[in-house]
């Protein structure tokens, strides 16, 4: 079953859908993201927003200017995944992340696979409480 995830997919479109009836998208318009996984079991992902600002002009282009504007609207992290073909989900485990709260722990995504087409699945809740339903689709690339 794990080669029915096995490649590299790229992202083509993600929503939240808030329970108070909002919308939101935490990676805007345009967001540009890759996800890989292996037949060893290992997989990896990058999603970013396509409007994240440059350093200011003049700012001196070193690795603390980068790493700062780097943070802001880009999610990235790498592990292990394994498949419940049962279930419909794939768990990601954790190894390294831009956020370190993810490190060592765990996330389960519903997925459904159609054709070249990939959607990723899960219910989280937004900074302020509400219930939001979060979904990625991605096109296999190889």
């Amino acid at each position: 079953m794990q080669n029915e995830l096995a490649g590299t997919w790229a992202l083509v479109a993600s929503a939240w859908r808030r329970a108070d009836g909002r919308h939101a998208n935490p990676f805007g318009a345009g967001a540009a993201g890759i996800l890989s996984y292996d037949d060893a079991g290992n997989m990896s992902a990058q999603v970013m927003r396509a409007d994240r600002p440059p350093p200011a002009a003049g700012q001196p282009a070193g690795i603390d200017t980068a790493m700062t504007s780097a943070v802001a609207g880009y999610i990235a992290y790498f592990g292990t995944y394994e498949i419940d073909g049962t279930r419909g989900v794939v768990t990601h485990t954790v190894i390294g992340s831009a956020f370190p709260a993810w490190v060592g722990g765990t996330h389960n995504r519903r997925f459904a696979i159609d054709g070249d087409r990939l959607t990723l699945s899960d219910s989280v809740t937004a900074a302020d409480g509400t219930a939001v339903e979060a979904s990625t689709t991605w096109q296999r690339i190889s």
